[in-house]
């Protein structure tokens, strides 16, 4: 973190690591889908279950939270308030899309499945490029890191204890080591060695053939 005329700016080492622990499972539910994805158990389903919940806290909380923040900090900026409108009707156009998945799972309709993945990736690849791009910066602009912590504040809260057992695991698959040992460096040190050694073996052996689905 750095200070700007005395303001803390957020870490958002962890903001990053999700965007792209998303763009990294679209690739996977993309080659998952191909296969029997509708099947109780099968890799697609583990994978999906696990992204669209993830998804719908992220974006949940940056409703709630994150951009009211931002719009009361930008009251008097027009162009940016219409940038967070486009952020609120971003998510808007992506809800239909995961529901399209979820109908096609209840309805046991493999064949819509990778038209339907296809569907979500583009509305969910836009947003995030778009809000990394003009959103983002703004966040370091406008908020301190205690404002901003409210946002991660909010997600903690309906992670809860079992969510964040796979959430760690899930977004640092992958992540560089630098990233992994900025996110691991704020938690307490049972939590990181929870994370070594039950979380992140467990998360493995559950999503192996997740993985391997696009090998």
């Amino acid at each position: 973190m750095t200070a700007t005329e005395g303001r803390v700016q957020p870490d958002l080492t962890l903001m990053y690591a999700t965007h792209d622990a998303f763009r990294r499972d679209l690739g996977l539910l993309a080659a998952a889908a191909r296969e029997n994805g509708t099947a109780p158990g099968s890799p697609f389903r583990t994978g999906w279950e696990t992204f669209q919940t993830f998804l719908t806290i992220h974006h949940t909380a940056e409703d709630k939270v994150l951009w009211p923040l931002m719009r009361a900090k930008l009251a008097d900026s027009p162009a940016q308030l219409r940038m967070l409108d486009d952020m609120d009707a971003e998510h808007e156009a992506i809800d239909p899309a995961l529901e399209a998945v979820e109908d096609a799972l209840a309805q046991g309709q493999q064949q819509r499945l990778p038209a339907l993945v296809a569907a979500v990736a583009d509305k969910l690849v836009h947003h995030l490029d778009h809000e990394e791009r003009a959103a983002l910066p703004v966040v370091l602009e406008v908020l301190s890191a205690q404002e901003y912590d409210t946002f991660g504040a909010e997600q903690r809260r309906m992670l809860g204890v079992k969510g964040g057992a796979l959430y760690f695991p899930w977004v640092l698959d992958g992540a560089s080591e630098e990233t992994r040992r900025t996110a691991l460096a704020v938690v307490p040190p049972p939590v990181r060695f929870l994370f070594k050694a039950v979380w992140r073996p467990r998360y493995e052996k559950r999503t192996r053939a997740f993985s391997r689905a696009a090998a």
